[in-house]
């Protein structure tokens, strides 16, 4: 097996795959975890382009490697679907991938009534700075991201 390191935005996943997998059964294991889509995807190993149709192997890497991810940005910046869901509540909003995280955490805090410094947001278990875009978090179609409301004590 060889273990993928995912670099490239904040989150830094790990992918295990057998080394005859083919960079195409990667890419669809990264949209698995992270709702990126294939078709958006470019893998670089330092300056080397990874080819869907080779196999793990012909690259002749170690057990453990780091690629870097690029994601294509969508033309003309279309709003997307994505989930908030909390402990309480799951509610799907269209935004954009290139609205910052604190546009996001203003649009909750308008339309949940919450004020925004009770809320937090993560995506897969890492928290979401909100000076950085959505993007950074690999955020496009069908993402969820998990609310954490902050309760003030009386």
């Amino acid at each position: 097996m060889v273990l993928f390191k995912i670099t490239g935005g904040e989150l830094k996943p790990e992918i295990e795959m057998p080394p005859s997998a083919t960079i195409l059964k990667l890419k669809e294991k990264i949209y698995e975890l992270l709702k990126v889509e294939v078709g958006r995807q470019t893998l670089m190993f330092g300056h080397i382009l990874m080819e869907n149709d080779r196999i793990i192997d012909s690259y002749f890497f170690p057990q453990f490697i780091m690629l870097s991810l690029t994601v294509t940005p969508l033309l003309g910046q279309p709003k997307v679907n994505i989930s908030l869901k909390s402990i309480d509540k799951v509610e799907n909003i269209r935004i954009r991938e290139t609205q910052k995280v604190a546009e996001l955490r203003e649009k909750i805090s308008r339309r949940w009534g919450i004020p925004i410094k009770q809320i937090t947001l993560f995506r897969l278990s890492e928290e979401m700075d909100d000076n950085l875009l959505l993007s950074a978090y690999y955020i496009s179609q069908d993402s969820e991201i998990e609310v954490q409301i902050q309760i003030d004590p009386r």
